[in-house]
């Protein structure tokens, strides 16, 4: 019976496992959702992009304790200046700033390469190319390098190097570059998501359109904020629109769209394009008549606009209407207008939201 129960363990060995890899590849990434939401934190923060980037190399150090270590490398975007950005964990490699003299010509050649996402370099301590790192690599018995790179906000090179150790044992070998390949993934979102926060700040900290001249969206908001204070005041009318067009305007159409549509302001109108296809305003109005005359003008100035300019245009314009007070606050005017101009069936035309009907002219809501 003794001999009957080893065989049966025996046999169900590889079963036992293979579970036992899948409940830790499931523990690693319950690891690695927690570190997705503490590095999302830092994004929301803005934190200082150095100290994120020590916050990813000391969260992939927490997860891969023993084996791996981390190499950072930022280079400008031709590829002539290299510094290792945690230089206190590489001295050996570097300056006191992180300046490097000598870079390897495998990982020069991936970073002048994006069309390749990821790389590995087997094999490091018998590497010619690797040479001048050999010191340092067989000291930490190093002998695999991963590389992912990401461009920052100003198109330079971000280049992690996960360097491995020598695993003797196959299953700790496999589990290890299993571990290995999600980081790796895992890296371009977590870098790309700062990096569009840098991008954002900067944004922010405009008042206008580089190609447009129009208002950038946060600034449409904080001067709509004010005109709505205004209207709940003084008792007024407001109109919101939302002027969309098929497809994406390349720069030149772009332009002369917004200047088309600048054109049907008055002084204290405001106008954003919140995408190449889709642009918001809003302005008083005395009375309820007033917002089809309001829709009316918008859609002749666009009619007047020369197609063979502005190409988009012939893909179609639907113009969509929102009143204050009937809807209280911005994103609900933004909401109506959207869905008023998602109303419109003619290959130009405008509706207008009222409480919850998409129609051409008032009379049209009261006759339903």
């Amino acid at each position: 019976m003794k001999i009957e129960t080893k065989d049966a363990i025996l046999q169900d060995a590889p079963l036992l496992e293979a579970v036992h890899e899948s409940l830790i590849q499931r523990e690693f990434l319950l690891q690695l959702r927690k570190i997705d939401h503490v590095l999302l934190g830092h994004v929301a923060s803005s934190t200082n992009f150095m100290s994120y980037v020590d916050q990813i190399v000391s969260s992939i150090c927490d997860l891969l304790t023993s084996n791996m270590r981390p190499c950072v490398f930022w280079c400008d975007k031709d590829l002539t200046q290299w510094r290792v950005l945690n230089y206190k964990d590489w001295p050996e490699l570097s300056d006191s700033l992180g300046n490097v003299r000598h870079v390897p010509q495998p990982l020069a050649t991936f970073v002048a390469s994006p069309s390749r996402p990821f790389a590995r370099e087997h094999n490091l301590s018998a590497r010619a190319d690797w040479n001048r790192w050999q010191d340092v690599l067989n000291e930490h018995f190093l002998d695999t390098c991963d590389l992912v790179s990401v461009q920052d906000e100003d198109k330079n090179w971000i280049t992690f190097c996960l360097f491995s150790a020598k695993l003797a044992a196959e299953s700790e070998h496999r589990m290890h570059f299993w571990a290995v390949d999600q980081i790796i993934h895992s890296i371009p979102q977590w870098l790309n998501a700062m990096v569009a926060r840098i991008k954002t700040d900067a944004r922010l900290q405009e008042h206008t359109n580089e190609i447009t001249g129009l208002l950038q969206p946060h600034a449409f908001d904080h001067a709509f904020d004010m005109m709505l204070r205004d209207a709940r005041r003084y008792f007024q009318r407001l109109a919101f629109l939302s002027v969309l067009v098929s497809k994406d305007a390349q720069v030149d159409e772009l332009k002369l769209l917004s200047d088309t549509l600048r054109d049907t302001l008055r002084d204290n109108d405001l106008l954003a394009n919140i995408s190449d296809y889709e642009f918001i305003m809003a302005m008083r109005i005395n009375q309820l008549d007033d917002a089809p005359i309001v829709a009316q003008k918008v859609q002749k100035a666009l009619q007047k606009a020369d197609p063979n300019q502005v190409s988009v245009l012939s893909g179609g314009i639907k113009i969509g209407v929102a009143l204050y007070p009937e809807q209280a606050n911005q994103n609900k005017l933004y909401l109506a207008s959207l869905a008023a101009a998602n109303a419109v069936t003619e290959n130009v035309g405008y509706r207008l939201e009222y409480y919850g009907k998409f129609v051409k002219d008032l009379d049209e809501a009261y006759d339903e």
